[in-house]
């Protein structure tokens, strides 16, 4: 069962910081430290260490850095064979500043902006070989646009709209999976979530525009989710958040690998918020996510 997953790969600069400076004002932080990320990437690792057969479709540069994170996929279990090395090109790169727990992020997308449709094109035949397809929004939307056209109706597509953007209503229209937190939910819906009311009327206006199984992340809130029959609200489970990064990756990664190893959603959303929840507890984006060995049923 194959998850090949097309999105972005970067090299996460972070660093910890007892506040956010002012503009033009200098402070000292600590921690500093290289991570492999991207969303794209995060979600390959969650599914990877998950269990679940994953491979990456992405484009790095020619540079130490894209080689560094082809090796860190394939130390985690990620089948690389589909990443593309692109020439005189710098990787994706994130600038990452961590304060209590929460972060701050700039993104530079370097080779990520280069995976273009016609890659797409030439890789069909794999894509309409896999059991799930999953997309993020940190490469160019036609390539996104692309992916959906070839594979919607013949392999279930599990679409993270992060970050949020304006996607055209008839693109969404049978998208198996979408996963957007509460702020990017708004721009899909129109609404405003602030209790799990509101969250409810969101999915079933997801519903409406043809998605067939949305849920909406609620960080400590946990998730409202459409659940075949029901619209359903689990609780987040109350952790010491470190750093937040990679914290919906992990989410989406297990979530997706979880029902493609044949859990109904209600399990499946259950692992994915334990595993999220793992991840709050330890710093960086890759290494920061469980294995499924750490995971209790």
């Amino acid at each position: 069962m194959k998850i090949i997953v097309i999105g972005s790969m970067n090299m996460d600069m972070v660093m910890q910081t007892s506040r956010i400076p002012e503009v033009g004002e200098t402070i000292n932080g600590e921690g500093f430290f290289l991570s492999g990320g991207g969303k794209g990437a995060n979600q390959a690792v969650a599914c990877a260490k998950m269990g679940a057969d994953t491979w990456m479709m992405a484009k790095v540069g020619d540079d130490i850095f894209g080689q560094s994170l082809l090796d860190d996929l394939s130390n985690y279990g990620v089948q690389t064979d589909f990443i593309v090395k692109e020439a005189g090109i710098s990787t994706g790169v994130a600038s990452i500043t961590v304060k209590d727990g929460n972060n701050s992020i700039i993104l530079a997308s370097g080779a990520n902006s280069c995976l273009l449709p016609e890659d797409i094109r030439k890789l069909e035949s794999e894509l309409l070989s896999a059991s799930a397809i999953m997309l993020q929004l940190e490469i160019p939307i036609e390539t996104v646009y692309e992916v959906i056209s070839v594979v919607k109706g013949k392999v279930p597509i599990f679409l993270n709209p992060a970050p949020a953007l304006p996607l055209d209503d008839y693109i969404l229209q049978g998208i198996h999976y979408f996963t957007p937190n509460e702020i990017e939910c708004r721009l899909y819906t129109g609404v405003e979530i602030h209790t799990i009311d509101d969250a409810f009327t969101a999915l079933d206006v997801l519903r409406n525009k043809g998605i067939m199984y949305p849920l909406i992340t609620l960080g400590e809130q946990g998730v409202a989710y459409y659940n075949g029959s029901n619209n359903v609200h689990r609780s987040g489970l109350k952790v010491n958040a470190i750093d937040t990064t990679a914290a919906g990756d992990t989410f989406s990664g297990t979530l997706a690998a979880m029902i493609v190893a044949g859990q109904t959603m209600d399990e499946a959303v259950s692992m994915a918020i334990q595993a999220s929840a793992l991840s709050v507890t330890r710093l960086g984006a890759q290494q920061s996510i469980p294995l499924l060995a750490e995971m209790t049923n």
